[in-house]
């Protein structure tokens, strides 16, 4: 009889678990042995491995918080264009259309605005995440392409990379040059005039591995909205050896392109074309010091300039009035053009990290960084003024994985973050993990996390101004001094493989309580400057709640030979926490989806056919706040239905079409309009 082996040790007597949970879980353990890491033809059993979690490699079943994979079986089978859509395939997340200048609004369990706040995404651990309080999908700058996975923490990522990563984290890790030599051509047509072009190459000679990708596409949008673009990016990745033990990664990236406005309340920004530019630069030295023990430095770079300022027309057409009138209305000022500016700034970014990790096998695996940040921003739309806005912010982290004993593991970590808007503040999180039996695994965490403004919510400050710099109209005012938000999550997750590794599941039930969350209100006093005010938006903290429960997971599986299939569902509640007369509110209840689902099946056929489908359905629900500035932000339910076929010709080409969209099912996004109609596309790429 074979030794059965546990991640942490043998067999114990002392460790006995319930009679119910023995009939539940080991009736379907399996005896036969586990597919070895890396065997695609079980892609879809495997037990997901990531190293976002604890900045530690980890499969699922042993890390501290939920974690979903989405590698390039699920990219190229899904047909996707753009990275927000993938996002479609994690418990939990929802994605719909926006307003202001983005066709994408992702969020986790509906916790957001137009603004998609407290959600970080990352390239390589590097944060993209704008200081303008938005993540801008499409100038991201990476071709999915050159992507190897997507990590996804389901739940606060605080206690690993900091105040942002507050609802979610989303790190979004590139392939390495030495796994892209060569040349790989790309390129697509499809309706709406959607053309687009991608070129790698990836060479190596001795120490040094290098890639180069640029691509463009260009497209008119959706019928009756003004959200076209036309974008392109350039950027290289290298992987230089310095040695044995030391290597140096240099990621440089650059964007510019023009995307069109949808903007739904034209008196306030039209229809009309922002133009944008960014650039990034990452330069990572890594020393192996050991079989199992490594570090590094870090130093990062980023800036983003974007620029949609436009004239609404002259103040007298504006208030229907003649020119003569304005000087008496508004004390002998002339009749004058008016211009605004939503997406009209700068930023830069300068980061840098230092990290230790020891990751012995059996043994207490820990890391240890620190970093310091410095965000700054210049808007005059968004400020009131030319000058730079600056926050320099401080953390210190830790992450061990602690094995107690044979089937037991404790995962602890937490940050400790300082900055120039925020007191010392810290966030941490506990689970313990129970692991019955192979590849069966029960865990129970808790994890606080804390979100500070941003530079953005700080000093909010937007208007319409007369050419001399006096308030025509105040729009938003941020009352500054926010104090930050905190999320607590409680949750019980079970990870395993059922029917002899055939299904793998990932569920958990949940409960998240948020307390002081960033909200606004209408103030209809005269305090503030102005000539037409007719009510400021004001933001403010600590008079909101929100309580979040509910169970999402994950399933997948190999029905038959060359078929994959994975379901992703959440089903969610959520409650309102304020009193209705101190912050004037109206509680809604559907404030997340009742359901999120989302399927999709793969089938590789004969003769090099592959097919796939996907499914993707969104429960009724409520948006936070002003989300589609005007318009009832309520969704109705939307089912999206994707469809893919493509052919592999001679091992070298491959020739996709895909139709998304195909029901045409939107009832209405928070734009009250269709998110994407049916679009169909075909493309062709080649490896050389």
């Amino acid at each position: 009889m074979n030794k059965r082996v546990y991640p942490c040790g043998g067999p114990s007597t002392r460790n006995r678990v319930p009679a119910a949970l023995i009939l539940i879980v080991g009736l379907t353990a399996s005896g036969s042995p586990k597919a070895e890491p890396g065997d695609e033809t079980h892609f879809f059993t495997d037990i997901p491995v990531g190293v976002t979690v604890s900045r530690m490699m980890q499969p699922a079943s042993q890390s501290g918080a939920s974690m979903t994979v989405i590698d390039q079986d699920m990219i190229r089978a899904s047909g996707a264009t753009e990275i927000a859509d993938l996002l479609r395939l994690v418990p939990g997340f929802q994605v719909s259309g926006a307003t202001i200048s983005s066709p994408y609004l992702v969020a986790y369990h509906g916790q957001s605005d137009i603004l998609q706040r407290g959600l970080e995404v990352m390239i390589d651990g590097a944060s993209v995440y704008s200081s303008y309080l938005t993540v801008d999908w499409q100038t991201l700058g990476v071709a999915l392409e050159d992507i190897e996975r997507i990590e996804v923490i389901r739940g606060g990522g605080a206690p690993t990379y900091g105040y942002n990563a507050f609802t979610s984290t989303i790190n979004i890790i590139t392939r390495k040059p030495i796994g892209t030599p060569g040349v790989f051509v790309s390129g697509y047509v499809g309706s709406r005039d959607s053309r687009g072009a991608m070129m790698r190459y990836g060479a190596g000679d001795g120490p040094l591995h290098y890639r180069l990708t640029g691509k463009y596409e260009e497209t008119e949008g959706n019928r009756g909205r003004s959200d076209g673009k036309a974008l392109g990016f350039l950027n290289l990745r290298s992987q230089i050896a310095l040695g044995d033990s030391d290597e140096l990664d240099v990621a440089l990236s650059a964007s510019d392109g023009d995307l069109d406005n949808n903007a739904d309340v034209p008196v306030l920004l039209p229809n009309t074309s922002r133009d944008m530019r960014a650039d990034r630069q990452r330069l990572r030295w890594t020393r192996t010091l050991g079989r199992d023990r490594d570090f590094y430095v870090q130093v990062y770079r980023r800036y983003s300039e974007q620029d949609d300022r436009t004239s609404l027309g002259l103040l007298s057409d504006l208030l229907g009035v003649t020119p003569a009138d304005i000087p008496l209305l508004f004390d002998g000022r002339q009749d004058q053009e008016v211009e605004t500016g939503v997406y009209t700034f700068q930023e830069k970014r300068h980061d840098i990290e230092v990290q230790y990790r020891d990751y012995h096998p059996g043994a207490v695996k820990w890391v240890l960084g620190a970093g310091g940040r410095q965000e700054s921003m210049r808007s005059f739309d968004t400020f009131g003024d030319d000058a730079w806005r600056t926050d320099n912010s401080y953390r210190a982290f830790a992450q061990a994985s602690i094995p107690l004993a044979e089937q037991w593991i404790v995962n602890a970590g937490g940050v400790l973050e300082r900055g120039d808007l925020y007191e010392t503040g810290a966030s941490y999180r506990l689970a313990l993990n129970y692991m019955p039996f192979w590849n069966h695994t029960l865990r129970l965490g808790f994890s606080h996390s804390e979100r500070k403004p941003t530079l953005f919510e700080e000093y909010y400050r937007s208007a319409l101004y007369f050419d001399d710099g006096t308030v025509l109209r105040q729009i938003t005012f941020s009352r500054g001094g926010l104090e930050p938000e905190e999320l607590d999550v409680i949750d019980l997750g079970y990870i395993g493989q059922l029917f002899n590794n055939g299904l793998f599941v990932d569920a958990r039930i949940f409960y998240e309580r948020l307390d002081n969350q960033y909200r606004t209100e209408t103030d209809l006093t005269s305090s503030y400057p102005g000539y037409l005010n007719d009510g400021v938006e004001i933001w403010y903290d600590g008079r909101v709640g929100v309580d979040t429960w509910g169970l999402e997971g994950q399933l997948k599986t190999e029905p038959w030979r060359g078929g994959q299939l994975s379901l992703q569902f959440a089903f969610l509640r959520s409650e309102d926490r304020y009193d209705v007369i101190d912050t004037g509110l109206i509680s809604r209840e559907n404030h997340v989806p009742d359901a999120t689902l989302s399927l999709l099946f793969a089938q590789k056929l004969n003769h090099g056919i592959e097919a796939s489908l996907g499914y993707y359905f969104l429960d009724d629900m409520s948006w936070n706040g002003d989300a589609d500035l005007g318009v009832s932000p309520v969704i109705a339910k939307t089912h999206r239905l994707d469809v893919r076929l493509a052919k592999r010709v001679a091992q070298d080409w491959l020739l996709e079409g895909v139709v998304q969209n195909l029901t045409n099912r939107y009832e209405r996004d928070v734009r009250g309009e269709s998110a994407q109609d049916p679009r169909f596309l075909f493309r062709v790429s080649a490896q050389f």
